[in-house]
């Protein structure tokens, strides 16, 4: 992020030993212990339970919502709620994600990633850098509520403004050409290995903090993965419990944090203390249960390689493109358009690199290998979404690869040659469809031949430039040869005619002697 970001990280949060605003406020150390256990898989279950409810996409939670997308005994959902609802009333949505990758203890890079995809409105995958100093502010927001230290937005938007340039040379070039307002609010600039370039700039900072280290004892794990079923938020969370009516003190959020609850002045404090060892308890036991059931839904890796278009035709704009793959497919496929995430896209002729997610919603039980079957289907079927939809231009030529790696991909279904290709089942049998895929395939082949065109005619300019340039050093080198010639003539003959002057002097002494 930069120097900027660097010293307001600072400013926040000066120190975090004993005595420190840290320590004393105590929500920092507090929220590390809520999610010091969360890991990358743990965060974007968290944000695809958020999309599920803010269906309306408002952007504000209740504390209801909030009780279904965390979940946590009651006691601490009052405490994130009164430290981070405006009003008592809701919570910025984006401010509670922010807040839970932050003290999750995901990578650094993927923290960031599920931030990048918190703020990307195009849904292309990358951000301009005024969307990158938003977040940038959010996090330093986060911070400061764990301190009580207050900082300007504006200054450091600024401030990150004036340093992108010396961070990415690609933003340098966009403001020179294009301006610098112009570039830090409209150009789609940083990208996850443009991110991944700026974070090295602030990684010996993050690790440091608390955020960057072990997660502390006694952080409470992570629920199981069907965690968002209502059952089991019901059983955890009871839908009656309400907020309190007024903000807590910094002395009852202490309480708060280090008691476990705000305990009814009738009810039992030692009965509730032993019921939160209970569930410590069984939660201990359900977390080699929960690691196992969390291999179920990991993402699946696949390649789609397209041969009907050239790469280079893509990379004119890269961000239309990557914004068009990950709608297609999260069309066809109905799912959001986070469960779609790009990892690479390389030539020849345009193979992408890309992941599934599995969307985790109610009533979509669908493994991520699932879903990569029904987009292998979508391939073959010339009448689905993906064949008809805003991916249609590519699909016709595209072929889909699956696996750990790409040397052990292979076609999620073995028809025939193995290959989901060019719909040729359907195609044999439609000679429309032949006739617009071989007419697709010499229109690439024919940019390819104006393309090549294209270099040799520059190649054979080159080659006449050099070889006049050469005919003139030849031609120089004949115009001083000839110099040298007759140089040496003149000097020659002025040789010559010295001795001959001499000559005659002699003959003429000689002849006045004889006299």
């Amino acid at each position: 992020m930069g120097n900027g970001y660097a010293r307001a990280v600072e400013d926040a949060v000066k120190g975090t030993g004993p005595g420190s605003a840290w320590d004393r406020r105590n929500i920092g150390p507090s929220l590390r212990r809520f999610f010091g256990l969360y890991f990358n898989g743990d965060i974007w279950a968290c944000y695809r339970r958020y999309k599920n409810i803010d269906e309306e996409g408002t952007g504000w939670i209740s504390y209801e919502e909030l009780a279904e997308i965390v979940m946590l005994p009651e006691f601490n959902l009052l405490f994130i709620f009164d430290a981070f609802s405006q009003q008592n009333a809701l919570i910025d949505s984006r401010e509670l994600l922010v807040m839970i990758c932050m003290f999750s203890s995901a990578k650094l890079m993927e923290k960031c990633k599920l931030m990048m995809t918190l703020f990307d409105a195009s849904h292309s995958g990358t951000l301009t850098a005024h969307e990158v100093s938003h977040f940038a502010n959010l996090s330093l927001t986060v911070l400061s509520r764990c301190t009580g230290v207050t900082f300007k937005p504006k200054e450091l938007q600024a401030a990150l403004q004036d340093e992108f340039a010396d961070l990415l040379p690609e933003y340098q070039a966009a403001a020179e050409r294009l301006g610098d307002d112009h570039t830090f609010k409209e150009e789609r600039i940083v990208g996850q290995n443009e991110m991944d370039h700026i974070l090295q700039s602030i990684m010996d900072l993050y690790e440091g903090l608390p955020l960057g280290q072990d997660p502390p004892e006694g952080a409470v794990p992570p629920p199981v993965p069907d965690w968002n079923h209502a059952a089991a938020v019901a059983t955890a969370t009871p839908t009656s419990a309400k907020p309190l009516g007024r903000r807590l003190t910094e002395a009852e959020l202490a309480h708060l944090a280090v008691m476990g609850g705000l305990a009814d002045e009738e009810a039992d404090a030692e009965k509730a203390k032993q019921e939160m060892l209970r569930q410590q308890q069984e939660k201990e036991q359900k977390r080699k249960a929960a690691e196992a059931a969390k291999a179920a839904i990991k993402p699946a890796k696949a390649w789609m390689l397209i041969h009907g278009i050239s790469y280079n035709i893509i990379a004119r704009d890269m961000a239309r493109f990557r914004h068009t793959f990950i709608h297609g497919v999260a069309q066809a496929l109905s799912l959001p358009n986070g469960c779609v995430e790009i990892l690479d896209i390389a030539a020849g002729s345009v193979q992408i690199e890309f992941l599934v997610h599995q969307a985790g919603r109610k009533g979509d039980q669908r493994t991520a290998e699932e879903l990569l079957m029904v987009l292998a289907e979508q391939l073959r079927n010339m009448k689905s979404i993906l064949r008809r939809g805003i991916f249609a231009t590519y699909a016709s030529s595209a072929e889909l690869l699956a696996g750990p790696n790409r040397d052990a991909a292979a076609p999620p279904l073995a028809l025939g040659s193995g290959k989901i290709q060019c719909d040729q089942g359907v195609q044999f049998l439609n000679p429309r469809a032949i006739l617009d895929e071989i007419l697709l395939r010499l229109k690439v082949e024919q940019e390819k031949a104006d393309e090549a065109e294209s270099k040799r005619n520059k190649v054979l300019l080159d080659l006449k430039r050099k070889e006049e340039q050469v005919q003139a050093l030849k031609d120089l080198k004949d115009r001083k040869e000839r110099e040298d010639a007759l140089r040496q003539a003149e000097e020659t003959r002025d040789a010559d005619m010295k001795q001959f002057g001499e000559e005659l002097r002699q003959l003429e002494e000689l002849r006045k002697q004889q006299r």
